[in-house]
């Protein structure tokens, strides 16, 4: 599996408090949608990860979710 180094990226986004309501409601709402088409190009990823862990829980294992962010 290969990892995207993406915490170190400059911020796409400067001077945010000088922005009104709606626009940063808009730059939120562009930044969310990145997250379904990142999801989107690991879909065959997820897919065969998910097909590993499925016999695991049914033979008695344990999924443990560990996450970062508002999502994690």
């Amino acid at each position: 599996m290969n990892f995207k180094k993406i915490t170190e990226n400059p911020s796409n986004h400067q001077n945010l408090e000088q922005l009104s309501t709606s626009e940063l409601l808009f730059k939120i709402n562009e930044e969310d949608q990145k997250v379904a088409l990142a999801v989107k190009e690991e879909i065959d990823a997820i897919d065969s990860l998910v097909k590993q862990i499925i016999p695991k829980m049914k033979s008695g294992g344990r999924l443990f979710y560990m996450g970062a962010g508002t999502s994690g």
